[in-house]
C-alpha cells in the first residue's frame, strides 16, 4: 500500500505573525459562540458589539467537527508551526480542545498572535490556558505572550493585569492604558513594553486577595521591577464589573508591593 507523506517534526517552528493571524481568523470564522459562553460574557459586563469585534469562540466538543475544521484548514495552510493544531494517529489533523471559548490576542496592528482559551470550569487553580499542542504529533508551542493597550512615549501609569479577559474588558470599557499577560515568569516582556515611556506607576489588578498567582508574581516578576524605582501597587477587584464603577481609578484600597 501507497503511504501519503507525513512529516512528523518533535518540534515546529512558530510560524510568523502573518501566518497566524490568516490562519487563527479563518479558524474562528469556521466557530461559533455558544448561547451560555455569550451569556457570561454579556454577564460580567461585554457589549455584543465588543464581544463580535474580539472574535470570542466556543470549542467545539466534538471530535469529528474539530477533524473536519483541521483538515479544511489543512487544504489551505501548513499547520505545522500554528500553535493548538496537531496530528492524531491516523495522520488526520485535529486541534487541543478543553472545554471553554477562546480569546484572542491581538498584536498592536490587530493582529491575531495567539489563541487563550478561558476555562468553563477551574482547574488546579487555573482558569486560563495557552492554545497549544507542544509534545503532540507535528504539534507546536505557544509562546507566553502579552497584550498592551493604549501605552505611549507620554504614558505615565500603567494597569498590569494576569487575566486576559479582565484585560480586554478594562481595555473596552475604559481604554487606559493596559499590559496583560498569562503565565510569564519574569519581568522581561513588560520591561520591553514600558521601554521609552515615561510610565512611573504600575497598577496590578486582580480578581481576589487569594489569587493563587499573587505570590508568584510578585516574587518572580515584581522582584525586578521594584529597584528600577517604579512605584508598584495592587488593587484588588472581587468581581469583572467592578471596573464599571466610579472610583474603579480613583478610590480604590492599594496594597504596596514589598
Amino acid at each position: 500500500m501507497e503511504r501519503s507523506n507525513i512529516t512528523i517534526s518533535p518540534v515546529n517552528e512558530l510560524a510568523n505573525i502573518e501566518t497566524r493571524d490568516m490562519v487563527y481568523r479563518d479558524f474562528l470564522n469556521m466557530l461559533n459562540l455558544e448561547g451560555h459562553h455569550k451569556s457570561y460574557l454579556q454577564r460580567i459586563g461585554f457589549l455584543n458589539s465588543t464581544i463580535d469585534a474580539q472574535m470570542y469562540r466556543s470549542i467545539p466538543k466534538k471530535k469529528i467537527k474539530r477533524r473536519l475544521i483541521a483538515n479544511s484548514l489543512k487544504r489551505k495552510y501548513d499547520l505545522a508551526g500554528i500553535p493548538g493544531f496537531f496530528q492524531e494517529e491516523d495522520w488526520c489533523w485535529t486541534f487541543s480542545a478543553p472545554r471553554g471559548f477562546f480569546i484572542p490576542l491581538f498584536d498592536e496592528q490587530k493582529r491575531i498572535q495567539a489563541l487563550s482559551i478561558h476555562l468553563d470550569n477551574e482547574y488546579n487553580g487555573i482558569t486560563d490556558m495557552w492554545f497549544s499542542s507542544n509534545g503532540k504529533i507535528n504539534g507546536t508551542a505557544t509562546k507566553n505572550w502579552i497584550s498592551k493597550n493604549n501605552i505611549t512615549s507620554d504614558t505615565k501609569t500603567v494597569i498590569l493585569t494576569d487575566d486576559l479577559l479582565l484585560g480586554n474588558l478594562i481595555k473596552a470599557i475604559l481604554n487606559v492604558p493596559i499590559i496583560s499577560f498569562s503565565s510569564i515568569s519574569n519581568s522581561y516582556q513588560i520591561l520591553k513594553a514600558i521601554d521609552n515611556t515615561n510610565i512611573q506607576n504600575i497598577i496590578f489588578t486582580v480578581r481576589s486577595a487569594d489569587n493563587q498567582n499573587l505570590d508568584y508574581i510578585i516574587n518572580r516578576i515584581f522582584r525586578d521591577l521594584i529597584p528600577l524605582g517604579y512605584n508598584l501597587e495592587i488593587k484588588y477587584v472581587r468581581d469583572y464589573r467592578d471596573i464599571f464603577k466610579d472610583d474603579f481609578l480613583t478610590l480604590y484600597r492599594l496594597d504596596k508591593v514589598a
